[in-house]
């Protein structure tokens, strides 16, 4: 399963509106990565009844010791992912999923709201976890994957849904000050758009948000003029959608990137994501280490010993794209501490 690709299709959808359509192909990605998730959880709770019987101590060493090195297992046999590439895309995938429910009057009215909630507090686990080898773990505490035949069923909360609300509105605080205070943006539309615009839970990230205008779409870039290309980084329109099933031939005769014009002052922060892990061709991720080893790489092609014996055009495409790989570096070193 190539989940970049069809995460893609997905936020294609998204972006012209069709949240309902876009929610399908979230929806098939977001319980494969559980699926994958709860084969770890059982595996692990598996060889501990066998070998370790009721040894607490002994069953929380293994999981401890263990799972980071078995998810990236696991991970690169399901998805071709490491663990770190993994966390990205259900980052992803599951902020999309939640925009697709809190923007569909059908969604946000059809699925119920403690799953809502649940969802949302693990996709505050996944952005406040990004820096930690051991994110399936800490997913692990709030949720439990109920399975069937290697497929999960169900993501069910081991907390109360009044727990859950209250974590909500802590780990609002948190990512305040991060690239993804748009999550909690979305909460609020979420709310405010299946009429709970007066709770406690409403009140408190509104709080924490601030000023705040209530939108009735989700926050894309809008053309300036009717007719204009849409600016930032987007998608063109696709020409047909049926189901997820048959996304190949999809994405093969309706499906083409539109490349526009990058414009970082405006650009949301996953547009700034996703636009400058192209610059540097990177995929899902990665190690700090690696980002500055593709810097580097990225850099040399287009350093000025290398352009100088080239004509005038070359050497100012040569500028260009030296000030593209830098901004890309400087954002990545701003987001990652590197």
């Amino acid at each position: 399963m190539n989940v970049r690709k069809i995460r893609e299709i997905a936020d294609g959808l998204f972006e012209q509106g069709k949240y309902e359509d876009a929610y399908v192909v979230y929806d098939e990605i977001y319980n494969r990565m559980w699926s994958a998730i709860g084969v770890i959880q059982t595996g692990l709770t598996n060889f501990s009844n066998e070998y370790l019987g009721s040894s607490f101590k002994s069953s929380y060493n293994l999981r401890t010791n263990f799972t980071v090195q078995i998810s990236d297992i696991v991970f690169k046999k399901w998805f071709n992912l490491d663990a770190d590439q993994t966390l990205n895309e259900l980052t992803f995938t599951t902020y999309g999923h939640l925009q697709c429910i809190s923007y569909s009057p059908f969604l946000n009215k059809t699925i119920g709201a403690d799953v809502v909630y649940s969802e949302f507090m693990i996709l505050q686990t996944l952005v406040n976890d990004s820096a930690n080898d051991d994110w399936v773990n800490s997913l692990l505490k709030f949720v439990t994957p109920l399975m069937e035949d290697q497929r999960v069923k169900k993501i069910r909360s081991n907390i109360t849904e009044t727990n859950v609300k209250k974590q909500l509105i802590e780990n609002s605080a948190k990512l305040k000050a991060t690239d993804w205070k748009d999550v909690n943006i979305c909460l609020l539309d979420y709310l405010f758009n299946m009429g709970d615009n007066s709770s406690e839970l409403y009140t408190s990230i509104h709080k924490t948000v601030g000023t705040y205008f209530r939108q009735k779409t989700h926050r894309k870039k809008q053309s300036e003029a009717k007719g204009k290309k849409q600016e930032g980084f987007g998608y063109q329109s696709y020409e047909s959608y049926e189901k997820y099933e048959r996304y190949e031939r999809f994405e093969r005769n309706s499906y083409t990137h539109k490349k526009e014009e990058f414009d970082a002052a405006r650009a949301t922060e996953f547009e700034k994501a996703k636009y400058y892990g192209q610059v540097l061709g990177l995929s899902g991720k990665v190690s700090k280490t690696y980002i500055r080893k593709k810097y580097l790489e990225m850099i040399a092609q287009y350093h000025p010993d290398k352009v100088f014996e080239l004509g005038e055009e070359l050497k100012v495409l040569a500028e260009v794209k030296t000030k593209q790989i830098n901004a890309a570096y400087d954002w990545m070193k701003k987001k990652y501490s590197i």
